[in-house]
């Protein structure tokens, strides 16, 4: 996975990012595309599009030909360049924290944040900010690494708080009239999955399926799916949420309007 320089684990947010144009990394460039084909499913021609944490615009392109309006929200300014430069004009970008972001209530009727609230310091002031941006009757879809308990990530150290399942789809619920939960995951055996448990792979002859799933070999690849059903071996969490109360008058504007 392509990564900046800088980790920023004392601040705001901490940038990772990959370029799909670019990536040498095949099992990366698989997920990160079946993460995309899930949320165009759920967004139409008619929607007005928010997505939080464009990168370099590997995705935004695509978001901004399937939909009627785009903005794309960043935290680094070379990232909104690049994303500006690969829109050509046909959206908006701008350069803010997920945690206050600058845009108006109501202002969106989808919002795409698709590996970006681990990077947060507080991802549930991420939660909040997407509820106040959404219009009543608009949704969010969101996705995470999995996590069965929440807790820093130590293997990735942009990553400063990965949710685990239960608090995040809480956190959500106390926000969001409907909310549904998805599984990026690997298919195993039941066998497979008794193996990996046991840490047995290797013993009983399973590491080589393991290992082709790390390289993003094609056999393994094709083994990866998106379902409401929680089996395999899970790689990834899904949300989609479903707005459906007014916003409060105690939640205020954003001061710093984009576009203003």
């Amino acid at each position: 996975m392509t990564k900046n320089d800088a980790t920023d684990s004392g601040d705001v947010t901490a940038i990772e990012r990959i370029d799909m144009d670019n990536s040498q990394d095949p099992l990366q460039i698989a997920l990160h595309q079946q993460r995309y084909d899930f949320a165009l499913n759920l967004i139409t021609r008619e929607d007005s599009v928010l997505e939080i944490g464009t990168g370099t615009g590997g995705f935004s392109n695509t978001l901004a030909a399937h939909c009627r309006s785009y903005t794309g929200l960043e935290f680094d300014a070379a990232a909104c360049d690049a994303t500006r430069k690969r829109l050509d004009g046909r959206g908006m970008v701008v350069q803010g924290d997920a945690q206050a972001m600058p845009f108006a209530n109501e202002a969106y009727s989808v919002i795409v944040c698709l590996e970006v609230l681990e990077h947060l310091t507080d991802y549930r002031k991420g939660v909040r900010e997407i509820w106040r941006c959404l219009k009543p009757g608009g949704h969010a879809i969101i996705s995470v690494p999995y996590r069965r308990r929440g807790g820093k990530s130590d293997i990735n150290p942009y990553h400063l708080y990965e949710p685990g399942e239960e608090e995040l789809v809480g956190a959500f619920r106390c926000h969001f009239g409907n909310v549904e939960r998805w599984y990026h995951y690997f298919e195993e055996t039941p066998l497979m999955t008794a193996a990996r448990a046991l840490h047995l792979r290797r013993i009983l002859g399973l590491g080589s399926m393991y290992r082709d799933l790390s390289l993003g070999l094609p056999g393994a690849v094709s083994k990866i799916k998106i379902g409401p059903e929680k089996t395999g071996y899970r790689l990834g969490l899904l949300i989609a949420a479903s707005r459906r109360k007014a916003c409060p008058e105690n939640v205020p504007q954003a001061s710093n309007l984009a576009g203003k």
